[in-house]
């Protein structure tokens, strides 16, 4: 297992992360780590979005109706028609 000191975090991030912590019952360093090792999973997983689609497309249940055409139009996210 490797090793790491940060050094220069802000004051701001580091509160954040405290305050994290807390709310989860861990250590500051526990938080980080879980931080750390969920960024990793998601990034060569594609994450929860991306392993839900993958397993229900597998078993034909889904297919393109997922992919939404982007409208540009201001205040609007997509185009259902």
């Amino acid at each position: 297992m490797g090793n790491m000191t940060i050094r220069n975090l802000p004051d701001e991030v580091h509160d954040h992360l405290r305050q994290q912590a807390v709310s989860n019952n861990r250590s500051i360093e526990a938080e980080a780590r879980a931080i750390l090792v969920n960024s990793y999973v998601a990034k060569h997983t594609g994450g929860f979005g991306q392993q839900l689609r993958s397993r229900f497309q597998s078993m034909g249940v889904i297919g393109d109706e997922l992919d939404l055409k982007r409208d540009k139009t201001p205040g609007r996210a997509a185009d259902f028609s």
